[in-house]
């Protein structure tokens, strides 16, 4: 993503989580009881919140809850990484996502690895749009999908 990632951008982007077919129920039942929607709502607060500047001792106490999601329902992506438009995930473990970039309409099973060899982000997989990863998926170096 690049520019900057503003407030009316967030509640866009929550709006459309909310709408998303693959979470059934309403928006706070999500929030509160589906744990892949409950780490995405929060991991789109912890990017928005670490680019203002004015807000950043919020995004230090937000970061720590999203760490603790992290260890509870075995999901980890990088607080930095901004998730695109119609990001789904189908169930939490097990799951590392860390690609260079990526698409719209990403759909993740439990499992799944994304990401490189420990080297930054240069030797990563690039993500395209209308990816579906199932169960136990590993996409690991520097390849476009």
């Amino acid at each position: 993503m690049k520019g900057r990632f503003t407030f009316r951008m967030l509640v866009g982007e929550l709006k459309e989580d909310a709408n998303n077919p693959n979470y059934c129920g309403s928006f706070f039942r999500n929030v509160f009881f589906v744990p892949p929607f409950k780490y995405i709502f929060h991991h789109r607060i912890c990017y928005w919140l670490h680019g203002v500047k004015v807000l950043r001792p919020l995004y230090y106490i937000h970061l720590l809850y999203l760490n603790r999601l992290r260890r509870k329902y075995g999901i980890e992506i990088s607080s930095k990484f901004h998730l695109p438009r119609h990001f789904t995930i189908a169930h939490g473990g097990g799951i590392v996502f860390y690609p260079a970039t990526c698409g719209e309409n990403v759909y993740i099973r439990q499992g799944v690895t994304v990401g490189n060899k420990g080297r930054g982000n240069a030797g990563a997989p690039r993500i395209g749009r209308n990816v579906e990863f199932g169960a136990l998926s590993i996409a690991i170096g520097d390849i476009s999908i």
